[in-house]
């Protein structure tokens, strides 16, 4: 997927027109939300970053030279919003380091997103990669990448309702793994 904007309008961008500029949030868009939603769970705190990143991107536009990719460059001023949103945000980082199982009464209502938080990053990632072949690539393309149900059936020959079948599956399948993590951590912990 090419991500290089046309020079006319990182040129306009640069002149702060609201119009470029908004025209670049919508090309950007997809691709810096699916780095977001990487490091949120929560699609709300997402959109925050996402919005925090690209005024940064677009304030420092100036700096950005074409003979480096666009979306290399874009990527790394993203990461480093967010990473500088989190360091921020002490509060959010302690809590985000391990879950108190005496507050959980019945592991059958854990918040998902709240342990999903709590796994580490590895452990997400294998859980994911024991998902079956498709479902695994209809998620990571829709949850992961960012791309629409039906330009996931576009790329992969499959239905929208097949699409979303997969990715309802996937998160079923790693809800239980979820719930079979945090069981095993329960039982250590107790």
């Amino acid at each position: 997927m090419d991500m290089q904007p046309d020079a006319d309008l990182l040129l306009r961008c640069r002149k702060n027109n609201r119009k470029a500029q908004n025209e670049l949030y919508r090309f950007c868009y997809g691709y810096l939300m699916a780095i977001c939603l990487r490091y949120c769970n929560q699609r709300e705190d997402a959109e925050a970053l996402l919005n925090l990143g690209f005024l940064k991107l677009v304030t420092n536009l100036d700096k950005y030279k074409e003979s480096v990719p666009f979306k290399s460059w874009m990527s790394r001023i993203m990461i480093n919003a967010i990473i500088d949103e989190f360091r921020k945000d002490q509060k959010r980082r302690d809590a985000m380091t391990g879950i108190d199982i005496d507050e959980v009464q019945n592991l059958d209502q854990v918040d998902f997103n709240e342990a999903a938080q709590q796994l580490e990053a590895e452990e997400l990632e294998r859980m994911i990669q024991r998902l079956p072949d498709m479902s695994r690539k209809v998620f990571n393309l829709y949850a992961i990448d960012g791309f629409t149900h039906k330009e996931i059936g576009e790329m992969l020959n499959i239905s929208n309702g097949t699409s979303k079948w997969h990715v309802s599956f996937a998160r079923k399948s790693l809800q239980e793994m979820m719930k079979k993590a945090m069981s095993r951590f329960a039982s250590l912990t107790l």
